[in-house]
């Protein structure tokens, strides 16, 4: 079984929901919905390349306003020195998104472990939660 299946098997047997689809290129993607603890709700991809899983977090909020935009910038610079494994960035249509490469730890004893990708993911969540009030200060200024 490849690792996209045994993660899926680990979401099934987890009970959590997800849908799955697949890129032009052919990379496999789920993509798993999650509810903040403000209540918004937040899309988590987690794209299967044949070199890598990436995982993209998005849903966050969108800027429209060029100073805004700006001022998101600075933040997300600051956010880069204190966060290296997930990196915050602007959509050129304002979305902010998260990205990160799940690489490190995945693998133990040579086999691909799906308890550890869904920790990498529950990190980028709960980062998302923690910098949240951040990046809406700048939306509601």
């Amino acid at each position: 079984m490849d690792n996209y299946e045994v993660f899926k098997k680990f979401l099934n047997d987890n009970d959590i929901h997800f849908t799955e689809d697949a890129l032009e290129r052919g990379d496999k993607f789920f993509r798993i919905p999650q509810r903040m603890k403000n209540g918004s709700v937040i899309d988590l991809l987690v794209i299967f390349s044949e070199r890598n899983i990436k995982v993209l977090i998005f849903g966050i909020t969108t800027f429209k306003e060029e100073e805004k935009k700006i001022a998101c910038y600075k933040l997300f610079n600051e956010f880069a020195a204190q966060y290296s494994f997930y990196k915050f960035y602007l959509r050129s249509n304002g979305d902010v998104n998260v990205e990160g490469d799940a690489i490190l730890g995945l693998v133990e004893n040579g086999e691909f472990q799906p308890r550890a990708l869904m920790g990498f993911l529950v990190a980028g969540v709960n980062l998302v939660q923690e910098v949240y009030k951040d990046i809406m200060k700048i939306q509601w200024s």
